[in-house]
């Protein structure tokens, strides 16, 4: 009988030793327990996480000027404020200033200065404008720069007239003044001319007013009002100008001060022309309460520049202020009044002679008191009020009359024989023995 060997596979020899076909399989096995080993080791550390660096902000700067005014005169002091901004916080600033003129040249300049700056202007610098420049250096590799122009006046002028428009034939007064480190003693040379722009007043005056009447009828809706200040070469002028009076004026009195809820509202109302403004031929009123809705409205059209018109509250309009308001459509006025609805106090909502009854019934209390306190003084020898005090009275004749002394009386105690002394003549009196504190009655 033959026998049969296995055939070999080349691949399963390994430097001439057959492998078994299970090797390859535990290898494998092997393989994965150590993964799952790994991974439950590397599930059960705790997490750790990286803390990012904090990221620094750029560092930046930023300057600001600030003058304590927007304007100077010649001789003033300026001062100029620096504000700086910086990012992250504040450091050793060096303040580089420099002050140029109009034109741009060099009038000043300030090496390693501090945040405000003092500058005296020159009495001879007539501006109109100066200019501060600013570099600012933080010491570490930070500079910003910043500007501010401001302007500069030999002098300024103030001046203002007495009326704010005119009628023809008044009288207008001017006065005015000039504020400067130059110009100490001015002289004025003022001007008035007409809207053709015609002088028709001028001169020259060290006062401080002048006047000018406007001719009746009116020559000249306007008038320009010119003055000048002046002394040597400086000079410093103001003006103004003045119109003639125009427009209506509508007025509206009530014949009461205050009313119930369904009284009736009496009005008058007028318009009155101001300077030569012409007037319509008709009138339209109108007198309206509260607002808008169903308020009540009563309306009238006249001929004349007047009319009386009434309108009735109505009955659940409540208590309080209520504004009325009127107008005359022709002349395009209006005027608004708040009337009281409600009661009110009879002393201050009577008046007489158009002050309130408490006032006067408050004076003449002041005055009946006025007279008691004068009365009582002159009755107790006050004398004059405003004078000297009245003399004493003269003594009586036969000289100084000398009271009699008055002697402490005593009466014996029945009880222990010692004297108890009594200071007054009232009788019967009871007293009490100080030495055995016994009492008695004395008649």
């Amino acid at each position: 009988m033959m026998r049969v060997r296995p055939r070999v596979n080349p691949a399963d020899l390994r430097d001439g030793t057959l492998l078994s076909p299970t090797s390859p399989r535990k290898a494998y096995a092997l393989g994965l327990v150590v993964a799952i080993a790994l991974l439950s080791l590397i599930s059960s550390a705790p997490s750790v996480r990286a803390t990012p660096a904090p990221i620094e902000p750029a560092a930046a700067m930023t300057v600001t000027l600030v003058p304590n005014q927007a304007a100077y005169l010649s001789g003033d002091v300026a001062s100029v404020n620096a504000m700086v901004y910086r990012t992250p916080g504040p450091a050793n600033y060096t303040y580089n200033w420099t002050i140029r003129d109009t034109f741009g040249r060099l009038l000043n300049t300030t090496t390693n200065g501090g945040p405000t700056l003092r500058y005296s202007i020159p009495l001879n610098y007539t501006g109109p404008r100066l200019t501060f420049f600013l570099r600012v250096d933080d010491g570490q590799g930070l500079t910003s720069s910043a500007q501010s122009t401001v302007s500069v006046f030999v002098a300024v002028m103030s001046l203002r007239l007495d009326r704010g428009d005119f009628a023809p034939g008044d009288a207008i007064t001017a006065s005015y003044s000039v504020t400067s480190h130059v110009i100490l003693r001015p002289t004025y040379d003022y001007q008035v001319a007409d809207s053709s722009l015609t002088i028709v007043l001028s001169g020259n005056t060290n006062n401080t007013t002048f006047s000018f009447r406007t001719p009746a009828p009116a020559a000249s809706r306007t008038y320009r009002f010119l003055v000048t200040a002046r002394e040597g070469t400086n000079t410093s002028g103001a003006q103004l100008t003045i119109a003639q009076a125009t427009g209506d004026i509508l007025g509206a009195t009530f014949d009461r001060a205050s009313y119930m809820p369904g009284d009736t509202i009496h009005a008058h109302l007028t318009v009155t022309p101001r300077g030569a403004t012409p007037q319509p031929l008709q009138f339209i009123w109108t007198l309206s309460l509260g607002g808008f809705g169903g308020w009540p409205t009563v309306s009238a059209i006249t001929t004349v520049p007047e009319v009386d018109l009434s309108l009735p509250i109505p009955a659940g309009v409540g208590t309080g202020d209520l504004a009325v308001t009127a107008t005359e459509s022709s002349t395009g006025t209006l005027v608004g009044h708040t009337l009281h609805i409600g009661t009110t106090n009879a002393l201050w909502s009577t008046d007489i002679g158009g002050v309130p009854l408490f006032a006067v019934l408050l004076g003449l209390l002041f005055i009946l008191l006025l007279v008691a306190v004068l009365g009582l003084w002159r009755r107790v020898g006050g004398g004059h009020l405003m004078g000297p005090r009245a003399a004493p009275p003269p003594p009586p004749p036969g000289g100084t009359t000398q009271a009699p002394t008055t002697m402490p009386m005593s009466v014996i105690c029945n009880h222990c024989g010692k004297s108890i002394d009594i200071t007054t003549s009232k009788r019967p009196i009871e007293v009490m023995c100080p030495s055995c504190g016994e009492t008695q009655l004395v008649a």
